[in-house]
């Protein structure tokens, strides 16, 4: 069989009929484009005029990725992706086989001036439509690997208020580029953020905005997750519950200069359930009254988060608050420095979480993550980024990360409390928990002694986050750890 690039190939032409095995008719009415692998057409049923796009290729891998999609029973069925029929190949002139996968295209689609129109809420609601169809591409296998500038074409919009994914022809195989499940998710986000939902409400349009600039490195099932969580909280609430757990040890040091809270702040009149509260601060070490500097940080976050909570009547600031917050407790540390004469300094990350739904913020390298056995394959997801020095190096693509545990800088901080031009927060978006969610926050003295397999092994294992924070400690001190060891839990159930 003769085997030709199908870019030395003539398209077919308008009019042609294309027919499968089981007799249906297509007949070719616009060519559309084509790639290095395939080609696309606009076609009609012969019989019923119903529309179709029909993807070729002159050999099968061309279509690996639509062709591995239609060949699976389930295809029909995939939510908020356009249906596909089986592939199936057509003999040509001189032996050529030319492979084709029809795709329906529905009757109902609205035009790029209707879609505009459409209000910011329906646009919202289209992008978590496509994230699910994302979400279900990419646990067939499947993905596009496009750019935010890729996206739009591949979205179609129907008049009944339903988004789906289309020209599934460009779908790769995720095997071949499993990169692209997160820069599908990344591209989606950017064209949403620049488009309609950059006025959407905060909790949205700050995961989206971390999606679109790589800043979370999200699948599209846990975009879902955030969007739709964030959404109906007040549901959730009534079913979710956090038990608390703490340990510190003084490790190898002579003075323990970690502080810490693992609390439930008073629910009052505005809450469902008590807000939980729960943080890590790290007096920095080389500097004069350090353990001063951590309880001032803790002492100040707790009464804060109880003074905050007391007024506000819903949860939409409190991811600002959390930003703001931070600031306020590294002025509170910079006066106490200059009323002493003399530096202090300290880490800080924490979690308020009201309503099932987390707030969180950090400076330094203490770390916040988020465990569940069910999420990002039970690999322990680090929520914030070490602000030091070698994680700038690391950054940069001066070093790996395994290089962070020896490196004779490790210790050194870019930002912390103490300062008045580093004592600040990035910005996070707010994470919706679910039951079997472990949320853990650490100071160095555990994470640079247990690595995330062990830390994932002890949550594993653990009956309780009391239990798991005293075997953490242990674990630590087992393997040697060289500075304070502190570890506070928050297990939703």
């Amino acid at each position: 069989m003769t085997t030709l690039n199908l870019l030395t190939m003539d398209a077919l032409p308008v009019g042609e009929y294309v027919v499968d095995p089981h007799g249906q008719r297509f007949v070719i009415t616009a060519i559309l484009g084509r790639t290095q692998s395939g080609r696309t057409y606009r076609a009609e049923d012969a019989r019923t005029g119903a529309p179709f796009y029909l993807h070729e290729s002159l050999v099968p891998p061309g279509l690996s990725g639509v062709m591995s999609l239609a060949n699976l029973a389930a295809n029909a069925e995939l939510p908020h992706v356009a249906p596909l029929l089986p592939p199936f190949g057509m003999p040509w002139f001189d032996g050529v086989v030319r492979y084709f996968v029809a795709e329906r295209i529905p009757p109902d689609r609205m035009s790029e001036a209707e879609a505009a129109a459409q209000s910011k809420k329906q646009w919202e609601r289209w992008v978590e439509q496509l994230l699910v169809g994302l979400h279900e591409l990419h646990r067939r296998g499947v993905a596009f690997g496009f750019d935010a500038r890729g996206v739009a074409p591949h979205i179609a919009l129907s008049r009944e208020g339903v988004a789906s994914w289309q020209l599934l022809g460009a779908l790769q195989l995720l095997q071949q580029v499993p990169e692209a499940e997160f820069t599908d998710v990344s591209a989606l986000a950017a064209f949403a953020a620049s488009t309609k939902l950059i006025e959407a409400p905060s909790h949205i349009r700050h995961t989206l905005q971390s999606a679109a600039q790589g800043l979370a490195r999200l699948r599209a099932g846990e975009l879902v997750e955030r969007l739709l969580g964030s959404r109906n909280t007040g549901a959730r609430a009534h079913t979710l519950r956090f038990e608390l757990g703490a340990a510190t040890s003084v490790g190898l040091r002579e003075h323990n200069e970690d502080s810490f809270c693992a609390v439930e702040l008073p629910a009052g009149a505005h809450w469902s359930h008590p807000p939980v509260l729960i943080g890590v601060a790290d007096g920095m070490g080389g500097v004069d009254a350090g353990e001063v500097a951590s309880a001032i940080a803790i002492a100040e976050l707790e009464q804060r988060a109880r003074d905050h909570l007391a007024t506000v009547k819903g949860a939409g600031d409190l991811n600002a608050w959390v930003i703001q917050v931070v600031r306020e407790i590294n002025t509170a540390v910079v006066e106490e420095g200059q009323r002493r004469g003399t530096p202090i300094g300290s880490t800080l990350a924490f979690a308020l979480v009201v309503e099932g739904v987390a707030f969180y913020a950090s400076v330094g390298d203490s770390r916040i993550y988020l465990w569940n056995p069910q999420r990002n394959k039970g690999v322990p997801l680090r929520l914030v980024r070490d602000h030091s020095l070698v994680q700038s190096m690391i950054d940069a693509g001066l070093l790996q990360d395994e290089d962070r545990y020896h490196h004779p800088d490790r210790n050194k901080l870019v930002r912390s409390l103490g300062d008045w031009r580093s004592g600040y927060s990035d910005e996070h978006p707010p994470l919706p928990l679910q039951a079997g969610d472990w949320l853990v926050i650490c100071s160095d003295g555990l994470w640079e002694s247990v690595r995330d397999a062990q830390l994932a092994e002890v949550l594993a294992d653990a009956p309780n986050a009391q239990v798991a924070c005293e075997r953490l400690v242990d674990l630590a001190n087992s393997n040697g750890a060289e500075d304070n060891i502190t570890v506070v839990i928050a297990r939703a159930y």
